[in-house]
Formats: structure tokens, sequence, C-alpha cells
């Protein structure tokens, strides 16, 4: 029973583990080892009682479920797909050993020590760098991947339930079939997610097509009203006194030049996404008289994120800015965003005044529902979003106060075979 539960553990955490790796999830390693040692004490148990190994899989997607708090629908087919590689990898490596070992105790701890060792060199350097996760995908079609990966799993068990002489006998043939089939499941799934990306890529882009035009408008009246300021120069240098000129001409251009080139240099930031959420905030400023400033370098985040992930971060970072300048008792309004690289990081950085330094709670802020408006609907969940993402792409998330400002700085590593942890206060 020994010998059958520390196998059960080495598979579990082989599962368990590459269905980290694929799907990119949190690297926490108290979940890792609660989900493997539970899971493999009920497989041990459920063995020893003779129940059927549908049963155990059941058991699997419950524990990881529970654990992990992921949808249902995505952990039953990331972990069918994960059992199916797992499954894949054992009888390449059984058709191998059992040419030099045939002793099967020997063998299966062989078969788990190579997969074991595979994995942390896999994920160690990095070698699989596409996000394979389930992206917001139709029921459907998530149906289909799970009936199909399912069917996989349930045939090749079923079969070696009933007579594992077949499969023993037809190694390689079987090899190659379930090779094919993983492939082509996975090259479908990835193609599903492109077309989904893609669509998603459009929507954003027209949604902030509208806004685009407005700055483009916005500078085409700008550039019309140039010829106004001059005569309205020209008609000071005419009335005023020598002595008087340049002061007069001063105040005359101060407050527009302010405004004028907030909104110029919105055409020197190249993603649209980003450009627009600037637009609409510097709108938003001028209307409820706040100090809104920023610093946005080209080609940071666009490597990152995708544009419904950008716009998702930046729109969360900068309601949650004005929803705190915006409060009666704030009397600095004030907020600052920069976009920038700095050395192997990528950074978005968010300043604004807080009103109660001392009653901010920094350890809750990124939970879900966190809010500190009294208020019973959906707010809350924006700073709990940002996490998401950030935690999605392996990034970081420092924030801290300083003489009643709020700094939040969002970076990623861009070195290779580099993670960070979520959060820094």
């Amino acid at each position: 029973m020994l010998t059958d539960f520390t196998l059960n553990i080495m598979d579990t955490f082989n599962i368990v583990y590459l269905w980290i790796v694929l799907t990119k999830r949190e690297n926490n390693l108290f979940k890792l080892i609660s989900s493997v040692v539970i899971i493999s004490i009920l497989i041990t148990v459920i063995d020893q009682l003779g129940l059927n190994f549908i049963v155990t899989y059941v058991m699997d997607i419950i524990i990881i479920k529970i654990i992990y708090r992921r949808n249902f629908n995505n952990i039953i087919f990331e972990l069918l797909l994960t059992l199916l590689i797992i499954m894949l990898i054992q009888l390449i490596l059984f058709v191998v050993i059992n040419q030099f070992v045939y002793d099967a105790t020997i063998q299966n701890f062989a078969i788990e020590l190579i997969i074991l060792m595979c994995l942390v060199v896999f994920s160690k350097f990095n070698l699989f760098n596409k996000n394979f996760i389930i992206e917001k995908i139709t029921s459907n079609i998530l149906f289909y991947f799970i009936l199909t990966s399912m069917t996989y799993v349930m045939v090749i068990r079923f079969v070696w339930e009933y007579d594992s002489k077949i499969i023993m006998d037809n190694l390689f043939i079987i090899s190659v079939i379930l090779s094919a089939l993983i492939i082509f499941q996975v090259f479908t799934y990835l193609y599903v997610v492109k077309v989904i990306k893609e669509k998603e890529s459009l929507k954003i882009a027209n949604e902030y097509n509208s806004v685009i035009n407005e700055i483009v408008q916005e500078i085409k009246q700008r550039q019309h009203d140039f010829v106004n300021y001059k005569n309205t120069i020209r008609g000071i240098v005419a009335v005023v006194d020598d002595n008087d000129v340049k002061s007069a001409i001063n105040n005359y251009i101060k407050n527009e030049d302010v405004h004028d080139n907030k909104i110029n240099e919105l055409i020197y930031i190249e993603n649209v996404i980003i450009r627009s959420i600037i637009y609409r905030n510097i709108c938003k400023a001028v209307k409820h008289n706040v100090d809104f400033e920023y610093q946005i370098e080209s080609n940071v985040l666009d490597n990152i994120l995708s544009y419904h992930e950008i716009s998702n971060l930046l729109n969360n970072m900068l309601n949650n800015a004005f929803d705190e300048v915006l409060k009666e008792e704030c009397h600095k309004k004030n907020i600052e965003v920069k976009i920038y690289n700095f050395g192997e990081t990528s950074h978005l950085m968010v300043k604004n005044h807080i009103v109660n330094p001392n009653n901010t709670n920094l350890n809750e802020m990124f939970t879900r529902g966190y809010t500190t408006k009294n208020t019973t609907d959906t707010r809350g969940y924006g700073l709990y979003n940002v996490k998401k993402i950030v935690n999605l792409h392996k990034g970081y998330i420092e924030f801290y106060v300083e003489c009643e400002t709020i700094v939040f700085d969002i970076y990623f590593n861009n070195s290779s075979g580099k993670s960070g942890s979520p959060i820094r206060l």
C-alpha cells in the first residue's frame, strides 16, 4: 500500500504541476502540496475500495476546483487535456524503459521520476511561453473540447481496465494515434482562441474609434483657432503699451498652452487604446477641475497585454484615482499616470492624492468586493480585476502611501524565465 501511495503522490504531483505550468496558474507551494496530498490519499483509498476510475477523476476535479477556485468547466477541460498529455508521455517512456527494465514497480517509479525532472526543466527555463489559459469562449465551444478530451481519456482507461494487453501489444501505434489526437486538440483550441482574440481586439478598436475621431476634430479645431490667436496677439500689440506687451501676451497664452500641450501630445501615443483612455480622462479632469498629468512611452505594454487587458487595467486604475480625488474632502485633486520602460521592466504607475491615508487598508485593497464607498452595487471589483490581469502575466503590484499620495506601480519583468509575486506593500 505504501508503494501505491508513493506512486500516487508522484503521479498526482506531475499532473497538477503540469496543469499549473500550462495554465500559468499562481505558483503557490501550499496549494500545490495540499492538493497533491489530498488527491493522493483519496486515490489510494478509492483503489483499495475497488471503485471505478471515473470516481478518481471526479474527485481530482472537485479538489482542484475547491483549492484553486477555478471555473468548473475550465477545470474539467484543462485537467482532461493535462491527463492526455501525461498519458502520452507515460506510454512513450514505457516503450523505451520496457526494453531495459522488466520489474513493473521499478518501471512506474522510473517513468514518474523522468516526467518530474522534465517538468522541472520545462517550467524553470520557461520553455512554454504561450499562455495556455481558457479564454472567454462560449459554453458550446468549451463543451466540445470537454467532450472530445473526455472521450480520449475514457477510451484509453476503459481499454486499459478491460484488457491492458491490448495497449501493451500496440504501444507504438497507440502512442502515435494519441499524439495526433492531442496535437489536433491543442491546435484547434489555439485557433479558436486566436479568432476570439482578434474579434475582441476589433471590438475594442471600434469602441475607441469615436474617441479617436474626437481627438482629430479637436486638433483640427485648435489649428483653426491658431489664426484667431494670431489676430488676438496682434490686437494686444496694437493697443497695449510697449512695456506691458510681454506680460499681457504671456497671461493670454498661459492657460491655453497647458491644455493645448496635453491634447497635442496625444498624437505621439502610438497605442490607440491608451491614447483614447488618456483623452477621455483629460476631458473628465477639465470637467471636474482635476490636475491630470501623463507621461506615456511607446511600445511598453503592447507585447505583454492585449488591447482588452490594457483597457481594463488602465481604466480601472484611473477610475479608482478619480473616485478618490473627487471626494468632497479631497482638496488636492492631482492625478498622474506614467507608462514607461526601466531597464528590463515595463511599468504602469498611477499616483493620486488620498483623503484619509491612515484609514486606508492596503492589505485589502485588491480583494474581491473591497470598496471605500457605502454601496451595495457592483463596486469593489476594479482593483481585484487589475490583480487578476497582473497575476495572469506574472507581473508585480507595488503600492504605498507617501505625503498623502498613494502610488500604484504595476510592472512586468521582460527578461525570460523570471516571474513575480503578485502584490508587494
